[in-house]
């Protein structure tokens, strides 16, 4: 047996689809196993689909590498955080240094899980420009305690309190009073207003425009309550650039590489648990079919006709539409109607091998019906039925990706076909965002071509026949 074995492995290696479908299928395997265990996925999944998670990322951004391919860099998103901060009094609650040589289209604060003890705070953000002068960017009043509260009083728990400061009355009135009084220019509250004072505040004065100011800011959050404790859970200082990530977000900020990851996983296990359940129970059928004859073959095989003849993706639809979009009822409709092809062709394959002069010995000593199925006819027919898990895996992941495409996949687990379909929904591509469609086709293609090219691995180690042609 080690002997057949090591052959079969032989044979599989020495064919080239073989040696790159299983390079592949390891990589795919990899990425599948690390992200089920480093991500935590029914947190994750709710944070895909909840807007307002996705409130401070920059909408419909390219990723970060698209600049090496630039003449004229486009500017990254910048993401500044401190967690766990606690002071008491007054003091600095954070500072920030960050290189900028570009106008950001906006500077997001998000504060989350205040608590103060006496009197309510007052936060406010300051930025020191590479020039040395200062301005104060915002200021944040926390709501003082209700006559029924008791400390510590906690504000911005339930949902983080979110601050936009490009079109801030207070941040205009700064860079005005900055332009006018320390650079002498001839602005207005207006022109500033109309330019964006995030262009001003990032930018100096230079032969009657407004350039780039490049170098270091710091920005400094400070609290002003007298007496007290304070502790914040996070506090998060956003610079929206024109660029995100590895693979860029979405029309909502969505980051696209978490859900790409995450398609590894769901399609290899609607892929695989469908396969596998289709090929048992069409194997079952045939096995028994073939085997039996009769009535039990004719009840089989006209049950088996009659699914066969039913258009699978509309009924899908129907199905799906109906009774709910959930992987596990994506699964059953797989199985249901995708067993009758493989019973049909075991069937053929069982009629011959009853026949065969062992199977006869068999019965001649009184071998039981399953004892003859289980150990002289499964184990010929074993590689066959192996093979033919591998091949209809990349048929069940193209056809979820069809029915996320056309949106009745399940919504609660980001998938590569979801993916493309709400690309397609928002124009992405006549919007040029070749980012939020190429790369989940690209992994769907590449997932499918995987079990083809192992299936054409393992096509001459189950038939000698094309064995001996290539070998020739």
């Amino acid at each position: 047996m080690s002997l057949l074995k090591n052959e079969s492995f032989r044979i599989f290696f020495s064919t080239w689809s073989g040696r790159i479908g299983l390079s592949f299928l390891i990589l795919l395997t990899a990425v599948s196993i690390y992200t089920l265990i480093m991500l935590p996925i029914p947190e994750v999944s709710a944070r895909w689909n909840d807007p307002q998670y996705w409130a401070d990322y920059p909408k419909s951004s390219p990723p970060s590498w698209v600049n090496i391919f630039l003449d004229r860099k486009l500017l990254e998103t910048v993401n500044l955080q401190k967690e766990n901060i606690e002071i008491i009094g007054n003091g600095r609650l954070a500072e920030f240094l960050v290189t900028y040589d570009g106008f950001p289209r906006e500077i997001i604060m998000v504060v989350n899980n205040l608590k103060y003890s006496s009197r309510p705070p007052v936060i406010t953000l300051h930025v020191i420009r590479p020039d040395g002068y200062s301005l104060e960017i915002t200021r944040l009043t926390v709501p003082p305690p209700r006559p029924d509260e008791q400390p510590p009083y906690t504000r911005f728990a339930a949902s983080p309190e979110r601050i936009l400061m490009g079109a801030s009355d207070d941040l205009i009135r700064e860079v005005y009073r900055l332009y006018t009084e320390r650079f002498d220019a001839s602005v207005t509250l207006l022109k500033i207003k109309q330019e964006g004072a995030l262009k001003y505040l990032f930018g100096t004065p230079k032969d009657g425009e407004i350039t780039p100011l490049k170098g270091v800011y710091r920005f400094t959050l400070t609290a002003t309550q007298n007496d007290g404790q304070l502790s914040v859970s996070s506090f998060q200082i956003v610079l929206v650039g024109e660029t995100y990530g590895y693979m860029g977000t979405d029309v909502i900020g969505r980051d696209l590489s978490l859900g790409l990851v995450l398609g590894f996983p769901v399609s290899l296990f609607v892929g695989v648990v469908a396969s596998v359940l289709v090929t048992g129970l069409g194997a079952t059928l045939g096995l028994f079919s073939g085997y039996f004859g009769g009535k039990v073959d004719n009840v089989i095989q006209r049950f088996a006709d009659f699914i066969n003849n039913i258009p699978i993706l509309p009924l899908l639809i129907f199905l799906v539409f109906t009774f709910g979009t959930k992987l596990w009822i994506i699964i059953l409709a797989f199985v249901v109607f995708g067993w009758p092809g493989l019973t049909i062709v075991t069937r053929s394959m069982v009629l011959q091998l009853r026949e065969s002069q062992y199977v006869e010995s068999a019965r001649a000593i009184g071998a039981s019906n399953l004892r003859i199925l289980s150990k002289h006819i499964f184990p010929n027919i074993a590689p066959f039925i192996l093979a033919q898990i591998i091949f209809l895996t990349p048929s069940f992941i193209l056809l979820e990706a069809a029915l996320s495409f056309l949106g009745l996949g399940d919504p609660s687990l980001p998938t590569w076909g979801q993916m493309l379909e709400l690309g397609f929904k928002n124009a992405a591509v006549y919007l040029g965002y070749w980012w939020w469609i190429l790369p989940p086709g690209l992994l769907i293609v590449v997932t499918a071509l995987t079990f083809v090219m192992v299936s054409m691995g393992l096509e001459p180690v189950i038939n000698p026949r094309v064995r001996v042609v290539k070998t020739r």
